[in-house]
């Protein structure tokens, strides 16, 4: 064996782990002057967001002192208002003010002025909705309740109704009737008429409830008929005049002889033919026939001519 070789061999290795320890050393010396370079810019990173968390921490406190301020502004101001504010004074404004939309009136007075409720399609009038404030919610509450109310005693006429005939039962050709008994329904109305009330007080307050209870009273009252608190025979009836106009008639019996004759409208044989006593089909609200349409229908008796 040559012993020169070994010393050799052994400084070559010696070499390599030299050349491998200052490699890593080098390599070690990069990682750490990286690491402290992101250090640094995580440091400077840091400061800057702490930084602007301590602008918007300053800011927040500002704009809460702000609204403080003026809330308390406003209060004040509030408070300055409500105590400058001249309540309606009959002294004042119980006359006609020239330069005010609007004029003193105690809510007292709105049960003596009799304002119409209704129209006669059962729409809130001008009237009432300016008198009582009412909201679209409020309009549409009362609308509600007046329909409801129309149905039910539609209903309770329907079954109650029997139909009679006429009392001159000899034939016409220039004359048509058609006749029904009606019930007085006094237990019933009664009924309705507290449904009614107890619903609009719900929805209006009770005070408002009450000054609309007159009128629709009176309303209810139409809607049976002129003799409500008896039974009652209604007769709608058509003659043919010489001339081909159709006039048209509702009559009422009452069972103690009473009796009242409407006049309901003529069905002209010329359409150009124009006047206040003009009737139309099918009816509409505006028609006496309209609230006995679920009897007598929408339709003439006589064909139109």
């Amino acid at each position: 064996m040559n012993t020169f070789l070994i010393p050799i061999g052994i400084a070559v290795a010696a070499l390599a782990a030299s050349l491998h320890h200052r490699n890593a050393a080098r390599h070690a010396a990069a990682d750490q002057a990286r690491l402290r370079a992101e250090q640094a810019t995580a440091v400077t990173t840091l400061a800057g967001v702490q930084a602007r968390i301590d602008n918007t921490a300053k800011n927040l406190a500002e704009a809460s002192r702000e609204l403080t301020a003026a809330r308390a502004e406003l209060r004040t101001a509030s408070e300055a208002a409500l105590q400058a504010r001249v309540e309606p004074d009959p002294a004042t404004e119980g006359a006609w003010p020239s330069n005010r939309p609007y004029f003193y009136l105690p809510k007292h007075i709105l049960s003596d002025i009799g304002f119409a409720v209704l129209t006669s399609d059962g729409e809130p009038t001008t009237e009432c909705l300016a008198l009582l404030g009412m909201t679209p919610s409020e309009q549409a509450d009362l609308r509600q309740a007046w329909a409801d109310l129309r149905f039910q005693l539609q209903e309770l006429q329907l079954r109650s109704a029997e139909r009679i005939p006429e009392a001159n039962p000899e034939a016409d050709p220039n004359r048509r009737a058609v006749r029904f008994r009606l019930s007085s329904l006094t237990n019933e109305i009664p009924i309705l008429r507290d449904q009614l009330q107890s619903s609009l007080t719900k929805s209006l307050g009770s005070t408002r409830a009450q000054l609309l209870q007159p009128d629709l009273e009176e309303r209810l009252r139409e809607l049976n008929g002129p003799y409500s608190d008896l039974d009652l025979v209604v007769t709608y009836r058509a003659e043919r005049a010489a001339e081909g106009d159709v006039h048209h008639f509702l009559q009422f019996e009452a069972g103690d002889s009473r009796r009242t004759q409407l006049f309901v409208g003529t069905l002209h044989a010329k359409p150009e033919k124009k006047g206040d006593d003009g009737l139309t089909f099918p009816i509409g609200p505006q028609s006496p026939l309209w609230n006995y349409r679920h009897l007598f229908g929408d339709q003439p008796l006589f064909s139109p001519p």
